[in-house]
């Protein structure tokens, strides 16, 4: 097996997907999804692709803060923001990607709290739409992280003002926006894409 044009499959696939959801395609973010399980997901009976390539040392990019001990409420990897539509809740994407962290604390690492006792990791995020929301299996139920990630509401709600009446919509598909995010920060981590092209210095 060569792993090395394993990875480089696995990241043109990243690639196809972030520009469909793009696109307008925003479900595609479930395979988004699947590729990030397949690079980093790592148990005794799965061996992820990093693994293989003796690269889970590198450092990936993180576009969310560090520390959410004690907090209440955090949107995580997505913002509002005006688009040609009006109001909408969107990947931070070419905003600032904060820092680096080691492939296993972005792994698990916060992204969301929805309400102070259900507190999201990327890994829950990621598990969740691949392995129960249609990625590469459907479950009939979702865990409960995820689930209340993907209600409609469950960031919010926005309003806007549509002839002179001020209109409220709630926030959707907040887990289609943060699998988003996350294959934005991957293909933005100098040391991951290094390994695909190795004559470039990360």
């Amino acid at each position: 097996m060569n792993y090395f044009n394993q990875l480089k499959r696995q990241i043109s696939f990243l690639q196809r997907s972030v520009a469909s959801y793009d696109d307008g395609y925003t479900d595609e973010a479930i395979r988004i999804a699947v590729t990030i399980r397949v690079l980093i997901h790592q148990t005794k009976n799965s061996t992820s692709l990093l693994s293989h390539l003796n690269s889970t040392h590198i450092k990936l990019r993180s576009s969310t803060i560090g520390d959410l001990l004690g907090a209440d409420f955090f949107f995580g990897l997505g913002c509002l923001t005006v688009g040609s539509s009006g109001m909408m809740y969107a990947p931070l994407l070419n905003q600032e990607i904060r820092y680096t962290l080691s492939v296993q604390d972005w792994w698990d690492q916060i992204v969301y709290v929805v309400d102070p006792n259900k507190r999201i990791s990327r890994k829950i995020i990621i598990l969740t739409a691949a392995n129960q929301d249609g990625g590469a299996h459907v479950d009939s139920s979702l865990n409960s992280e995820y689930a209340e990630l993907s209600k409609s509401g469950s960031l919010g709600t926005f309003s806007k003002t549509v002839d002179g009446i001020e209109q409220y919509e709630d926030i959707e598909d907040a887990h289609f926006v943060a699998i988003r995010q996350m294959g934005h920060e991957l293909l933005n981590s100098e040391e991951l894409m290094a390994l695909v092209n190795p004559e470039q210095e990360p």
